[in-house]
């Protein structure tokens, strides 16, 4: 079978990296996507989301990510994005909360930077628990 390597990139440095996966799944900018070995060289936007990595054994890992890009390669692909967190390092009570605020500064829509501030802030709050509830 093959497989590919995962890079995910933060200004920090590399949050994540795994060797022989068998796809990639991520949410870009024109829809959910699927990568796999093989895949059409290609550079996409993505969306606020969660990233599943899976491999030949069934195995799963899932990332909550921000916006950023994706280039994939033959046997390679390299996520670039603002921040990445892995399902287990995702504080489920904190993101409730910021999901919480969020929700309610967007009812008061005082200005447009402070909604669009709290709709980027609910994105996500809902990827981290939508990845940590998995």
């Amino acid at each position: 079978m093959n497989t590919l390597d995962v890079s995910i990139v933060t200004p920090n440095g590399e949050a994540y990296s795994a060797e022989n996966a068998s796809m990639v799944v991520l949410d870009t900018t024109g829809g959910q996507l699927g990568i796999m070995a093989n895949h059409v060289p290609m550079v996409a936007s993505l969306k606020i989301g969660p990233l599943k990595v899976v491999f030949p054994d069934g195995r799963e890992e899932s990332l909550a990510i921000s916006k950023g890009f994706v280039e994939t390669h033959k046997d390679k692909i390299t996520v670039i994005v603002q921040t990445a967190e892995l399902d287990k390092d995702i504080d489920v009570e904190r993101a409730k909360r910021a999901k919480q605020r969020a929700e309610e500064r967007l009812q008061k829509k005082e200005d447009s930077l402070d909604v669009r501030r709290a709709q980027l802030a609910l994105a996500r709050a809902m990827a981290r628990l939508k990845v940590a509830e998995k």
